[in-house]
């Protein structure tokens, strides 16, 4: 699902490590208040979320990546979420305002996550390009 509002040991990652956990923990914060265990970070998951972002950050624009393209080998479930807005909580509101989103990110059979947040210039705003990349494993 996308949301268009006004971007381990990872190389050739975009995101910053605090971004890249600003997202991760805002997942986890609205797992824990719907009473759900924290996703695991996968650092597979995570360069796959950051490249993308970066595709949409040069784009200019959301869309969904190929799902099993770059995620691990074992996986059994995949989900994605990718977003833009203002800042990384902005994004993080709208997702749960989204049924979609919301499902995804609530999801008890989804274990670990990668997630990006790039940062740009979009249509003249600064701009962040969130994704989460979900998995069972």
């Amino acid at each position: 699902m996308a949301v268009g509002l006004l971007s381990g040991v990872l190389t050739s990652c975009e995101s910053t490590p605090a971004d890249r956990n600003e997202v991760r923990e805002a997942v986890n914060a609205s797992r824990a208040a719907a009473g759900l265990p924290p996703l695991r970070e996968n650092a597979k998951l995570a360069m796959k979320a950051d490249d993308w972002a970066q595709v949409l950050r040069n784009e200019c624009g959301i869309r969904h990546s190929r799902l099993a393209d770059g995620a691990p080998a074992e996986w059994q479930k995949l989900g994605e979420n990718v977003g833009m807005g203002g800042n990384i909580q902005q994004v993080h509101v709208a997702y749960m305002n989204s049924p979609g989103h919301r499902a995804n990110i609530l999801d008890p059979s989804y274990t670990q996550i990668g997630t990006a947040a790039v940062w740009g210039t979009c249509n003249g705003y600064r701009t962040v390009f969130t994704v989460h990349e979900f998995m069972k494993a």
